[in-house]
Formats: C-alpha cells, sequence, structure tokens
C-alpha cells in the first residue's frame, strides 16, 4: 500500500506512470523495489508494458500484487484516472492488512487452547510414565496399550485439526 500511494502522488504531481515508478523503486524496500526497477527494466529493453506486467505477476503471485496487475491492466485498457484507483486500492489493501490482523489477534486464544488440548494429553502420559511406571508400563508393553495410545493420537490430532479449522479465518 505504501508503494501504491507513493506511485499515486508522484502521478498527482504530474509525474508519468514510468518515473513515478522509478521513483518508488529506488525509495522502497528491497522485495518491492526489485521487482518494479526488474519490469522497468524490462521495458528499456523493449519489452510491452503487459508483457512485463504479466511477467512480474509470475515472479510474484501474491494476490495482492494479482490485483494490481489486474487494476493496472484495466485502466491502461480502459481508461480513466489511475492516480485515484492506485490511491483507492492502496487503501483497500491497506483495510484488508488490517482486518487480517484484528482477526488474528481474536483467534490467538482459540489457536492457543488447540496446542494446548494436543500438548496436554502428552504431557499428562510423561508425568505419568514418570512418577508410577509400573501402572504405565502395560500401555506401552501390550497390543491393547497400542491400541489405546493409537487411538488416543488419532483423536487428539483430529481435535487439533478440528480447532485449528474454526479458528482459521479467510479474509
Amino acid at each position: 500500500p505504501d508503494g501504491l500511494l507513493m506511485v499515486s502522488g508522484s502521478m498527482r504531481a504530474g509525474a508519468s506512470l514510468a518515473v513515478a515508478m522509478e521513483s518508488m523503486a529506488k525509495e522502497s524496500k528491497p522485495p518491492l523495489s526489485q521487482e518494479f526497477s526488474l519490469m522497468l527494466a524490462e521495458q528499456r529493453l523493449g519489452v510491452e508494458f503487459d508483457t512485463a506486467l504479466s511477467n512480474m505477476e509470475k515472479r510474484m503471485p501474491v494476490p495482492d500484487f494479482v490485483l494490481l496487475v489486474a487494476a493496472m491492466r484495466i485502466t491502461r485498457e480502459v481508461g480513466g484516472n489511475f492516480a485515484e484507483i492506485l490511491e483507492s486500492l492502496a487503501i483497500t489493501l491497506r483495510r484488508k492488512h488490517d482486518m487480517e490482523g484484528k482477526i488474528k489477534a481474536l483467534t490467538a486464544q482459540g489457536r492457543m487452547q488447540g496446542i494446548v488440548m494436543a500438548a496436554l494429553p502428552l504431557f499428562l502420559m510423561a508425568i505419568l510414565t514418570f512418577m508410577e511406571p509400573e501402572a504405565m508400563n502395560p500401555l506401552y508393553n501390550t497390543l491393547m496399550g497400542w491400541a489405546t495410545l493409537f487411538v488416543v493420537f488419532v483423536m487428539i490430532t483430529i481435535g487439533y485439526m478440528g480447532i485449528r479449522k474454526i479458528v482459521n479465518i479467510d479474509v
């Protein structure tokens, strides 16, 4: 979003898209600056804008970046205020990242409960084995004990996967 706002501000100040992207590539941090620098270098070598965008999209298949490339293509074909579109896209992406952060914070307790739920039986089994090895011996040395351990591990795994599915919210 910061890079998009930088390009949008440069374009509102009167710079062309190529100049705005070049200044953003120089001033932003490496993953984004490297990709835009490579795209600009491709364009200087004679590659068309759409082809350079496609190459950049292939190198960075991140959904937010795919959205940016689609917006750039559509605006270039249809026309319109490119700076305004980039600014609204930057605001949308920033809101999306904020929402993802809030969701992650609100589901942290559920994720921790899943970890505790999965680890507690294993922890208790280790403690009981240490404290009462004679009582726990049949669990490790008989066929029925092995079957019980297998069922316990399967149920722990299913419970953990269920909790992860509940707290995994995709935005």
